[in-house]
């Protein structure tokens, strides 16, 4: 028993150790990335391998190699293989006809550059060299492909003339940057030329082009390398060999003035001109050869550094100094990386490490593959002895700190594989952020906010001051991920010049408003800077800091709403541009894309198909109505929160979808939402207070009929009537007039005839009466005041005399009830108008119909009665307005008689008063 459990720990500590040691020589901790593939074509070997930030590799193979690739009847190809991060693994294989690329691109050399491109291509260059074998000091004709990851050719895009061997294409780290292409033409000028990302249609466009630097005739073995910045831009670091010697005919006692000097020089993201040239290195030694490795950015801000490797005869090994500088051109240090002893070792590459250091790959003796990794100082950590290099290929892996290693199996020649291996840690950090930057952020990634949070931050690992970078949020949505807000710089909380290691930012009320959805938040690099020397920190990248929202815990609003927006001067402009020629499908795209921002459902938003002019402000601008419904099959359901996170939304248009977006763009924020209730809600004391002076001329006729009943009381209502309905008439032309312009023309004319008309009828009547009648005379006389004012009151309503009407109610009450077919706006001026131009239209129909009955009456009943003319001998006279204005204010001007009149003109009767 004793023996069995021995043995059993016997074996347990040997397979420990196996998996230690495995673990130590090509590890994988990274699941994704322990790959093995399989080919269908024998000879395949890996020629190179590309990797871009978020961690998808390409791998390029070949047909034996490029000396023998042309050997195959069906080659040359292109084999491409995509690594995604997930570990799924995309095949693209391209017949060797294709583009009629020309066979001496691939052999007896290959001059063919791939890259990855985001989003989701690949590019490469390839020469036209035709039949020809290239010679290295001519000049060739470069072509740009773009492809998609299934291996579909989208674009094609000439790149110009350069020497062979002199160039090379770098892509940028800002996903939307595109890439920029840099070589040597004409003679020794180092000249660039930048691109676009792909559209929508997978083509480029060229951004710029212009030189980095023209060498001089004593300059020789110029020599440049381009590479990405965090923030997006470009920088490149250029060498050049100038040596003078002052003694030429002693040679023992030569010296030298400067030989080589390295420069460097800066294309910022969305500048097209570089900046000055600066020396980051200058030496008289009289190296055989000084070549420039990779420059790059560091990761915790320390600035930027170049690798130079120094060749002389007699040296075992090259020396390898890391020059560190800042981006204003300070140089900081430079350090020689220490113990390179190694006999015949030759540099492969160079590698930057994300959480610090460097990695160092070379050969000894041409075959044995060593890396090796360096801190920040240049001191050696950490070798791994990689054993024979023949075939395989190294990368780094950054956002998992590892070095890729890809070769074919050793005992099956079809099937390659990819393995990491972890590299040191110089800093502790949470790499679930893949920034060494970053200690935690609130939220944390996976957690769960309480709908409509606001605060976030994020706390860092040094001090830090505010960059010129943003913060953008998403949510994640099977349609394509929903931009939602965009927080700038100087809308964060304020750091002070010494710095601090927190940051906050308060997101809008609107952003996490969906309940259970899941956001994410990209953080841009440089939005903030190491405090200690200025310098960019990088950001957060997409689908890293992510987490959800909870759901409902209130009471939801069910009723639907509605209100009022205002587009701006040129957002009125291009509406009535697009409305004349798509019509309410410009309404109904502006529904959708304020649907999206919200976000609710389509059939919750819609506009009212019909629009005004707001002439508050000049120039006048568009005003439309939009209706809020509820929805009960829909996760966001409260009508108050949608109507509240629209408003906010459109009070912050510049940081959220609205003004991505080219209908939702035109919306005028300074307007925002102006939600209305209904009449009553509105102008509550408008109506009290004309209920209130309705009462008080009830009151007054009703007194006026206790002191006198036989006086024609109801004129006190009439000429109320009358005085509120002209009043309302001026408001609504001068207030209302011109909401709708094909209105207000007639809305002038039917209010300005009727005055005219009014007037001179009212003149005509007294001064007519005025001549004729000597009692009428002395009143006119004893109340002129009185006489104005009824002809004044009169160019309202002639009406007001009792002696005719203007007839012109009808085309007032027409264009009122079309004003109100239009108006999308509750206003009470139009309301009390309409109402008004009504009842004066149907008081005039039912006076007409009232005096037409009386008139039948009256004639049907006279025409029966006979009297004997030739006994009587009578007076006749017409009734006058001056009876009726006596009456309307009891005084008896004269003692008119009243005239009827038989079917026969000869007889008449006059009855005495």
């Amino acid at each position: 028993m004793h023996k069995i459990h021995l043995n059993f720990k016997i074996i347990f500590i040997i397979i420990l150790g196996s998996l230690l040691l495995l673990l130590t020589n090509v590890p994988g901790s990274n699941a994704a990335y322990n790959v093995s593939y399989t080919e269908e074509l024998d000879g395949l070997v890996l020629f190179n391998t590309y990797i871009d930030r978020k961690g998808v590799t390409l791998i390029r193979l070949l047909r034996g190699n490029s000396l023998t690739a042309c050997n195959y009847t069906d080659e040359p190809s292109i084999h491409l293989r995509i690594i995604h991060p997930t570990g799924e693994i995309d095949k693209i294989d391209l017949p060797k006809n294709t583009l009629n690329i020309s066979r001496t691109n691939f052999c007896p050399n290959d001059y063919i550059l791939f890259s990855l491109l985001e989003p989701n291509y690949i590019i490469f260059t390839f020469w036209d060299f035709g039949d020809q074998i290239p010679l290295p000091n001519a000049t060739y004709e470069e072509t740009g492909v773009i492809l998609s990851y299934t291996g579909e050719v989208i674009s094609t895009f000439s790149l110009g003339q350069s020497y062979i061997l002199k160039e090379m294409v770098t892509v940028s780290l800002n996903p939307a940057g595109g890439f920029i292409r840099t070589y040597i033409w004409p003679n020794n000028t180092i000249t660039w030329m930048s691109f676009t990302s792909p559209d929508e249609h997978g083509t480029v466009h060229k951004l710029g082009e212009g030189v980095f630097y023209v060498a001089t005739p004593q300059e020789t073995g110029v020599q440049f390398q381009t590479f990405s910045l965090l923030d997006g831009g470009y920088g490149t670091v250029i060498v050049s060999n100038n040596s003078v010697s002052n003694s030429p005919t002693n040679a023992l006692n030569q010296t030298y003035a400067t030989t080589w000097t390295a420069y460097m020089t800066f294309l910022w993201d969305n500048v097209n001109t570089p900046s000055e040239l600066f020396i980051i290195y200058q030496t008289t030694i009289p190296w055989s050869i000084l070549t420039s490795g990779p420059c790059h950015r560091a990761y915790d801000g320390t600035g930027f550094s170049c690798f130079l490797t120094f060749a002389m005869s007699g040296l075992p090994a090259p020396l390898i100094y890391s020059v560190n500088f800042l981006s204003g051109g300070s140089l900081t240090s430079i350090q020689k990386l220490q113990n390179y002893d190694v006999t015949n070792y030759a540099v492969y590459s160079f590698y930057d490490v994300f959480a610090g250091g460097h990695v160092v790959i070379g050969f000894t003796n041409q075959t044995y593959l060593l890396a090796t990794f360096y801190n920040t100082t240049g001191l050696p950590i950490k070798t791994y002895n990689l054993g024979d290099g023949t075939g395989v290929k190294l990368n780094i892996f950054q956002n998992e700190n590892s070095l890729l290693y890809m070769r074919f199996d050793r005992n099956d020649s079809r099937t390659w594989r990819v393995n990491p291996i972890p590299l040191p840690t110089l800093k502790q950090y949470d790499e679930r952020y893949y920034n060494p930057n970053i200690n935690s952020t609130q939220p944390t990634i996976d957690d769960v906010i309480e709908l409509r949070s606001t605060s976030c931050s994020i706390i860092y690992n040094a001090k830090v001051l505010l960059g010129s970078g943003n913060v953008t949020i998403y949510q994640k949505s099977q349609n394509g991920d929903l931009f939602r807000e965009q927080t700038q710089y100087k809308t964060t909380e304020y750091l002070p010049d010494s710095g601090y290691t927190k940051v906050s930012f308060t997101a809008l009320k609107s952003t996490f408003n969906v309940p259970g959805a899941a956001y994410y938040i990209v953080v841009d690099t440089n939005f903030v800077q190491l405090a200690s020397n200025k310098e960019p920190l990088i950001g957060i990248d997409t689908n890293v800091w992510t987490f959800k929202t909870g759901n409902y815990n209130e009471t939801l609003q069910t009723d639907s709403a509605s209100g009022l927006i205002r587009l701006t001067a040129n957002g009125s402009d291009e509406f009535i541009k697009a409305y004349e020629n798509y019509g309410n499908s410009v309404l109904r795209n502006l529904s959708d894309q304020i649907a999206a921002a919200i976000p609710v459902s389509r059939d919750q938003i819609n506009i009212h198909d019909a629009y005004q002019y707001d002439q508050s402000v000049t120039p006048p601008r568009i005003l439309l109505r939009m209706y809020i419904t509820y929805n009960a099959t829909n996760k966001y359901q409260d009508v108050s929160h949608i109507i509240e996170d629209f408003a906010t939304l459109l009070a912050n248009i510049r940081y959220t979808m609205l003004s991505q977006e080219n209908y939702t763009a035109w919306l005028d924020s300074s307007y925002n939402f102006q939600v209305t209730g209904n009449l009553w809600s509105l102008y509550k004391m408008t109506v009290i207070l004309a209920s209130a002076i309705i009462c008080a001329v009830i009151v007054i006729y009703l007194y006026a009929v206790y002191r006198n009943k036989d006086a024609k009381n109801f004129m006190v209502i009439t000429v109320a009537l009358i005085i509120q309905d002209f009043f309302f008439d001026v408001l609504f032309v001068f207030k209302n007039g011109r909401d709708f312009q094909e209105l207000f023309i007639p809305s002038i004319l039917s209010f300005i005839i009727p005055i005219v008309f009014n007037s001179g009828m009212a003149s005509y009547i007294l001064l007519s009466e005025n001549s004729r009648e000597d009692k009428f005379n002395d009143w006119f006389r004893k109340y002129p005041q009185v006489a104005a004012m009824f002809t004044l009151a009169a160019c309202a309503d002639v009406d007001i005399l009792n002696v005719l009407s203007s007839r012109i109610d009808l085309p007032q009450f027409i264009i009122r009830v079309l004003y109100w077919r239009k108006n999308i706006t509750y206003s009470v001026i139009p309301v009390i108008a309409l109402i008004s131009a009504g009842v004066s239209l149907l008081t005039t129909i039912v006076g007409r119909l009232y005096q037409g009955i009386i008139r039948c009456k009256i004639e049907k009943r006279h025409t029966m009665v006979e009297f004997p003319v030739e006994k009587h001998k009578f007076t006749e006279r017409p009734v006058t307005g001056s009876v009726l204005i006596s009456q309307i204010f009891q005084v008896s001007i004269s003692q008119n008689p009243i005239k009827f009149r038989t079917n026969t003109q000869q007889d008449s009767l006059t009855i005495p008063k």
